[in-house]
């Protein structure tokens, strides 16, 4: 391919690309429509339901974490005792 068919093709993408801009800025949803669905969404049981999952998960990862680091510090420790007796 060479440089002036490339310019040629880069031109024409971005001659599409406006084109899509200008007919899809017309194509947006009213104010009203989007917040009334954003609602209807927010009360759904689907979205409750992945909320719950999702705090679960969070503190799920917590309690993980916690354990982790609690069994590391206790061999960390048991180490240390080893090495002071000795």
């Amino acid at each position: 391919m060479t440089e002036q068919s490339s310019t040629i093709l880069f031109n024409d993408f971005q001659s599409l690309e406006e084109r899509f801009s200008r007919f899809l800025r017309k194509q947006r949803p009213r104010a009203a429509y989007v917040k009334r669905l954003k609602e209807e969404l927010k009360n759904s049981r689907v979205f409750e339901l992945r909320r719950s999952v999702g705090a679960i998960l969070v503190a799920s990862f917590g309690v993980l974490f916690a354990g982790t680091l609690s069994v590391s510090i206790a061999v960390l420790v048991q180490k240390a005792r080893r090495r002071l007796k000795v």
